[in-house]
């Protein structure tokens, strides 16, 4: 019961993901928070492995459909969500070593309501808010980094911080900005990989999961990414909008729960 669960949370949060360029991790993170299966390390460490198989399916099918990127804006934003990947894991290996998995839970799920709270009010509100277009490397290297940083902090992949990022300081739209958010998410995502790869991983952590968890996000990656190019800007505009308000309510709860 509890593989078929996480694998059926996986595909529609990537599905979503992919279509919206949340990502999926937005979702997994509070759902699995919510189903209280697991600890925060491995609910983490699911979420990765999810997003990461999610960002392959999504970029090999954007690739395929002809989908143009400006390559400035594209390399930029990726490199410095790796680097800030790298940052965002040593804080949260920092904070797990100080506090109690239940205080961990509570402060990502403080700042994760923060996060979604601003992208939420941003999406309804953006086309009063005043657009920028940067293209100075530098400065999309450092906007990569910041993002990339707090998104693997919170284990969320990202996506949610990358549409803003895309929408209000590089002019694209919510549908065009997906798979650029996409890329950042996987290079953000690496760095996690990697050390999973190579360090031993915690007693709960079960292997079984993962073959499950992969070909679901392969699938709802894949899935997302044909709607995205089917569906027009307002309405994926309109599921990106739904997402971020049923995760608020899910991180509400998940604050109330662990208070």
């Amino acid at each position: 019961m509890e593989i078929i669960l996480y694998a059926l949370v996986v595909f529609i949060a990537t599905a979503l993901g992919a279509t919206s360029g949340a990502g999926g991790g937005a979702i997994i993170k509070p759902v699995f928070d919510f189903i209280g299966i697991d600890n925060v390390t491995v609910i983490g460490m699911y979420s990765t492995i999810a997003v990461f198989a999610m960002c392959l399916s999504s970029i090999y099918k954007h690739s395929k459909s002809g989908v143009a990127f400006e390559k400035k804006v594209l390399y930029g934003l990726s490199v410095g969500s790796l680097l800030g990947g790298l940052v965002g894991d040593f804080i949260f290996k920092l904070v797990t070593l100080e506090i109690s998995n239940s205080k961990v839970t509570l402060l990502q799920s403080f700042l994760l309501f923060f996060v979604l709270l601003s992208v939420f009010l941003f999406t309804r509100l953006s086309d009063r808010l005043p657009k920028y277009r940067i293209r100075n490397s530098v400065t999309i290297f450092f906007i990569g980094t910041l993002v990339g940083a707090l998104s693997v902090f919170l284990g969320i992949g990202g996506g949610p911080l990358n549409v803003i990022v895309l929408v209000g300081f590089m002019s694209y739209n919510t549908k065009d900005s997906a798979p650029y958010s996409i890329a950042m998410i996987f290079f953000a995502q690496i760095p996690k990989i990697i050390k999973m790869i190579m360090i031993a991983q915690p007693d709960s952590f079960r292997w079984k999961l993962v073959p499950l968890i992969v070909i679901a996000a392969i699938f709802g990656g894949s899935i997302g990414t044909s709607i995205n190019r089917k569906f027009s800007n307002k309405q994926v505009n309109f599921i990106y909008s739904c997402m971020m308000l049923a995760l608020l309510i899910l991180c509400c709860y998940n604050i109330v729960f662990n208070l």
